[in-house]
């Protein structure tokens, strides 16, 4: 675990960006037309807009750090799934 706290403040803003697109875009399939919840319909199609953008960012960013990790559970997944189809 080279960079816990970076790993960590990357996980929450992920979890941030995720509720925000949850957010927005309930908000934009729920409420059709005009005015929600205060906002102007253009100003929360932004929103969700960045939100995504960030979310996008952030996980590029977390599969770069995660690679390692990653890679090491695709390499035992591939073991299992050859090893399973010995037993045939």
């Amino acid at each position: 675990m080279k960079y816990p706290r970076i790993r960590a403040v990357l996980s929450t803003l992920l979890i941030i960006a995720l509720l925000f697109l949850a957010t927005t875009g309930s908000m934009l399939y729920f409420g059709k037309t005009g005015m929600i919840w205060g906002m102007p319909r253009q100003a929360i199609r932004e929103t969700h807009f960045w939100a995504a953008t960030a979310m996008c960012l952030l996980g590029i960013l977390h599969l770069i750090l995660n690679f390692r990790l990653y890679a090491a559970q695709l390499r035992k997944l591939a073991k299992h799934d050859d090893s399973a189809d010995e037993g045939k």
